[in-house]
């Protein structure tokens, strides 16, 4: 049986696959090398993007594991199944008022998933949690050893929250939960040619020209066009419904859901001169009339609650697009990002290829909840970079891997689950304390590798 992730762009084909309905039969799974042949893969729904899903042993599938508990409102927590999506979970809190303090884009993510895993979620105000793995209060899992462990101590969660399944299977996590909360969203357009043509530093993430003293952002950066389109968040002082405001985000769920790939099919038939050219004529009308027009003029501004804006990506995922992930602190901006421009204007000369979308620009708060956190010491910004998912394979893939070269050399800091192309001699460059922690503790958890991938076993300091 052929493994893919949510897009197509990876895949595997295990030894065995199961989908245990209990954790008597996770247990048996762990225990039994023999007929569940190392390494043992816990997956979700498969949104990692990278060869963080591949394993040629065991895949087991959390599916059964979806229960959802009825929140606890006097330690203001939710307990819930590993295999649980966060767009599940939310709709079920919704119900009672509430939401997760970090709120994912991507609500096909799993419970298990990001307990453990690194996400890119933007969030909101300067003492906010900066990923949804810092809302997490307890995991329960299965160890190497056979053991189903409660882990609820600060210092573990830690580690955990870092360990991207190689130091069990989590099949229930408990989360931290806060009532609704209610955004306002509007928008912007930052040309950085105003800056960098007068030979002057790019003004920073944060400060009044492009944060404009919201409370978080998430960005559309034109690398071709040296323009930055922000979707500026501020938290709402007032909670009552508005007119046009449940349009306003039905339509904005639509465009991330579908506006990238309004076609598909029928390119791939184009020669290959004709096809670059007619993906160049949709990429100028998407950042002259989609992102300017639909952002700016359309939506302009509305309010939301903010767990509402979460995106289900459904599949079959035809239609969607595929990214690669890296964060830089946020005082290395005047010096990274023309970097970047110029490195995307450098390989389109060398190679005849660009991107199809724009690069995205996230913006996150410090957080050190996690071992390998990418906001460890201060706020970050993320270059990700965007693409059809099956346009020029090839290309994209070389075009990755240089781009993960350059980010290890700017001082970037990789998910990795995320990071396409990201090779161990780019991890090298970028080995922090917590990646030696994590090694070690993998190491004295699980000594017979009965997790270990061999993707992230290259990753990991030796």
């Amino acid at each position: 049986m052929t493994i893919s992730n949510w897009n197509g762009s990876n895949r595997c084909t295990p030894g065995a696959t199961e989908t245990p309905r209990n954790v008597a039969r996770l247990l048996e799974i762990v225990a039994d090398a023999n007929a569940f042949p190392s390494p043992v893969r816990a997956l979700g729904e498969l949104h990692s993007l990278n060869e963080a899903i591949e394993t040629t042993g065991t895949a087991v599938f959390m599916t059964h594991f979806d229960q959802i508990g009825t929140p606890d409102l006097q330690n203001n927590t939710v307990t819930v199944g590993a295999g649980v999506r966060m767009i599940d979970l939310k709709n079920a809190l919704k119900k009672h008022g509430l939401q997760l303090p970090v709120v994912p884009e991507i609500g096909n993510a799993t419970a298990g998933s990001v307990a453990c895993c690194g996400t890119k979620d933007s969030s909101l105000g300067p003492t906010g949690r900066g990923q949804i793995s810092s809302t997490v209060v307890g995991v329960r899992m299965i160890t190497a050893a056979g053991g189903d462990v409660h882990v609820t101590s600060s210092n573990d969660l830690r580690l955990i929250r870092s360990s991207y399944g190689l130091l069990g299977i989590i099949h229930e996590v408990t989360f931290r939960v806060e009532p609704r909360k209610k955004v306002g969203y509007e928008y912007a357009r930052v040309k950085l040619d105003t800056w960098l043509s007068a030979g002057r530093p790019l003004p920073p993430p944060n400060g009044p020209e492009i944060l404009g003293g919201a409370d978080g952002f998430l960005g559309f950066l034109l690398p071709y066009r040296r323009e930055l389109i922000v979707e500026r968040r501020r938290l709402a002082k007032r909670h009552e419904p508005r007119w046009g405001d449940a349009l306003k985000l039905w339509a904005r769920t639509f465009t991330w859901r579908w506006g990238a790939r309004p076609f598909n099919t029928f390119l791939k038939w184009l020669p290959r001169r004709l096809r670059r050219h007619a993906i160049a004529l949709y990429v100028s009308a998407l950042e002259t009339w989609v992102l300017r027009l639909f952002f700016l003029r359309l939506l302009g501004r509305f309010e939301s609650y903010r767990a509402d804006a979460m995106i289900d990506f459904q599949w079959p995922a035809s239609s969607y697009f595929d990214f690669t992930f890296w964060a830089f602190p946020v005082s290395s901006w005047a010096r990274v990002v023309p970097a970047y421009l110029e490195f995307c204007e450098q390989f389109k000369r060398q190679s005849g290829f660009r991107p199809a979308l724009p690069t995205e620009v996230y913006f996150i708060r410090k957080d050190d909840s996690a071992l390998l956190s990418f906001s460890l010491d201060e706020d970050i910004y993320t270059l990700d970079m965007v693409n059809w998912s099956d346009e020029e394979p090839a290309q994209w893939a070389a075009m990755n891997r240089a781009f993960s070269q350059f980010a290890a050399e700017h001082g970037g800091r990789p998910l990795l689950n995320q990071t396409k192309g990201f090779t161990p001699s780019a991890a090298a460059r970028i080995w922090t304390p917590g990646w030696y922690a994590l090694a070690k503790a993998r190491q004295l958890e699980d000594p017979d590798g009965r997790f270990l991938t061999p993707f992230l076993r290259d990753l990991l300091p030796k």
